[in-house]
C-alpha cells in the first residue's frame, strides 16, 4: 500500500458542453507533488443500470442493438441511466433497472437481486453502474422503445455465453462482461445451497 497517494485538487471547473445525452466538465487540477493538469475532462453521467433476466427454464435474456460508437449490431444486457423520475421514486437504481426491463423486453420481475457496483471508468467518469439479476419474470405487455431505441431479444444459456466471451466469439461492453460473471457467481452458490 502507498500512503503517499493524494487525490487532486480543483483550482477551477467549469462545463464544457452539455446536451440531453452527456455532461463535460472540465477541471484544472493539481497534484500533491505540484503538477498541474489542466485542463482535465470528466463525463458527468447519471448513474446507469443494467439487468440480467433469468427465465424461468434458467435461460438468460439478452438484448441485441446497433451501438454507434462502434458502429455495430452487439449483444448486451438491459440497461440505462437513471432518471429523475427513478429518483423521486426512492432507491434509483432498482426504479431505473424495474423501468428498463420493462421499457426494453416488455417483462416485469418480481425479485431483483443486486450484483454488484462498479465504476464504468472511474478515470473520466463520475457515475457508477449497479448490476441485477431480476428473477421471477412475467410478460407484462409490449417493449416501449425510448425514441432512435430498437431492441432485440435472444434468449440463451448463461454458460454458452460466457464461454462465447471468453473465446472472442461475441464481445459485449465490459460491464455486462462483469454482470454476466457475477450472475454466473451468484446462480451457482445458489445451485450449491440447494443441494446440501
Amino acid at each position: 500500500m502507498n500512503d503517499d497517494l493524494k487525490p487532486w485538487s480543483v483550482t477551477a471547473s467549469r462545463i464544457t458542453y452539455e446536451d440531453r445525452w452527456i455532461r463535460l466538465r472540465s477541471d484544472d487540477c493539481l497534484t500533491a507533488d505540484g503538477t498541474v493538469v489542466a485542463p482535465f475532462h470528466v463525463l458527468d453521467y447519471p448513474d446507469w443500470i443494467n439487468v440480467i433476466p433469468v427465465m424461468p427454464d434458467g435461460r438468460v435474456l439478452l438484448t441485441r442493438e446497433y451501438r454507434h460508437g462502434r458502429s455495430e449490431i452487439l449483444l448486451g444486457l438491459v440497461a440505462g441511466g437513471v432518471e429523475p423520475g427513478d429518483i423521486e421514486a426512492g432507491d434509483a437504481a432498482i426504479a431505473a433497472a424495474r423501468r428498463e426491463l420493462r421499457e426494453e423486453t416488455g417483462y416485469e420481475a418480481s425479485t431483483f437481486v443486486k450484483l454488484l457496483t462498479s465504476y464504468p471508468n472511474a478515470s473520466s467518469h463520475s457515475n457508477v453502474v449497479t448490476s441485477w439479476l431480476a428473477l421471477d419474470l412475467t410478460k407484462a405487455g409490449e417493449p416501449r422503445f425510448d425514441p432512435g431505441e430498437k431492441v432485440g431479444l435472444l434468449f440463451a444459456d448463461l454458460a454458452d455465453i460466457l464461454g462465447d466471451i471468453t473465446s472472442g466469439a461475441v464481445i459485449m461492453q465490459s460491464m455486462h462482461v462483469a454482470a454476466l460473471y457475477a450472475a454466473a457467481s451468484w446462480l451457482g452458490m445458489q445451485s450449491s445451497e440447494g443441494l446440501k
